[in-house]
């Protein structure tokens, strides 16, 4: 059976008036304000799927499925 584990998590950081924030794995994270009426985009999916994170994992010796 092939193994199909994986790990995904968002962590958010802040520090005064600074955010970092940390994504790894099939997560997504937005912010929102005025209740809920605006909103930003604070991560970007890491999905094999994706061209960019599949040249990424083939570059590091990775194998995609």
């Amino acid at each position: 059976m092939r193994d199909k584990s994986g790990s995904c998590a968002i962590v958010m950081l802040i520090i005064d008036n600074d955010v970092w924030i940390a994504n790894t794995g099939d997560s997504r994270a937005v912010m929102s304000s005025s209740m809920g009426a605006t909103y930003t985009q604070l991560s970007n999916d890491h999905k094999p799927s994706e061209d960019a994170e599949k040249e990424r994992i083939l570059k590091a010796g990775g194998q995609v499925y």
